[in-house]
């Protein structure tokens, strides 16, 4: 059942995060909670509107969420506009939010994070952080954060460096980093959100700011199940190796690694992007379908949930 009303969260920290509910889906199916990648946003999400990836999750029955995290399309201001925000703002506060959010709406009903880059690197972090707040189950599409112990590719990395200084440069004269003069997004970001990522990237250690949180160690805290989705093509931003070395500290019980190559469109795989706007994705799209249809671990997690707040 379809329903396209608008949606919205007030974060601990009084951010609104805007959003919309697509479809209502089957009381006895899960629901898709669908977060963007950095850069972009929650339209990114279904593209072509009524025919991406968000509406073949709904022709399936499933409940579909979708939302624009801090600082991207409705979730304003922008970083043009003169916001403020940290990568720790998404981890810490609009993830667990937004997951509060759709059990609330949908009670009873497992709730499945589908991210796209940030909004699976993210995702995955807030669930190790944040045990108890964590979703039933999480799809990764090209998630991996920029860290040298994550790329072993000398000429990845060199790129990597390079890419990030010139993004902090900019970042740094302007305030925030416009993606638009370079066509490498739609969204601006903040200027302390990119600082972050120099720091993790050239300190070796994806944590928070401060200092207090380990992101890395907390993967391997993560206890849901993981359908994570890296494509061949991805030659950069997430190559598949990267996608791999990210996500080993999560138990190997807990995930499964789907990486798609040419043979399996009889022409070149999707790239990064491409993982969730190109129309020759469907059939990937169809197998994350498949896999929430079936994965039984969100049941158990989602009762083991249900329990301990009975106990408490």
């Amino acid at each position: 059942m379809t329903s396209n009303r608008p949606a919205s969260v007030r974060t601990t920290d009084g951010w609104l995060l805007r959003g919309e509910v697509s479809a209502e889906g089957s009381m006895e199916k899960p629901v898709a909670l669908l977060l963007h990648a950095m850069m972009a946003n929650r339209k990114s999400m279904d593209r072509p509107r009524g025919a991406g990836l968000a509406s073949v999750l709904a022709g399936r029955d499933f409940g579909v969420v979708s939302f624009d995290l801090r600082g991207h399309g409705e979730s304003g201001p922008s970083a043009r506009d003169g916001a403020r925000y940290s990568y720790d703002d998404y981890v810490l506060r609009d993830i667990p939010a937004l997951v509060e959010f759709v059990r609330q709406e949908f009670a009873g009903r497992p709730v499945v994070v589908v991210g796209h880059s940030l909004g699976a690197h993210a995702s995955l972090a807030a669930s190790g952080v944040f045990p108890e707040k964590a979703p039933d189950g999480i799809v990764s599409i090209a998630g991996n954060m920029w860290v040298p112990s994550c790329e072993p590719d000398k000429a990845r990395r060199a790129a990597k460096t390079a890419m990030l200084a010139a993004f902090l440069g900019m970042a740094e004269t302007w305030g925030y980093f416009d993606p638009r003069p370079l066509r490498f997004g739609t969204d601006a970001v903040a200027l302390p959100y990119v600082r972050q990522f120099w720091t993790m990237w050239s300190s070796n250690r994806y944590g928070s700011t401060d200092g207090s949180i380990d992101y890395r160690e907390a993967l391997g805290r993560v206890t849901i199940p993981v359908f994570s989705v890296a494509s061949e093509a991805d030659t950069l931003l997430a190559h598949p190796v990267s996608v791999e070395l990210f996500l080993r500290p999560i138990p190997e019980k807990q995930k499964t690694l789907r990486v798609i190559s040419g043979r399996d469109f009889g022409a070149p795989a999707p790239d990064h992007m491409g993982l969730v706007t190109d129309a020759r994705s469907r059939p990937v799209w169809n197998e994350i379908a498949d896999w929430i249809e079936s994965e039984p671990g969100f049941e158990r997690s989602l009762r083991a949930r249900e329990t301990r707040a009975t106990r408490g």
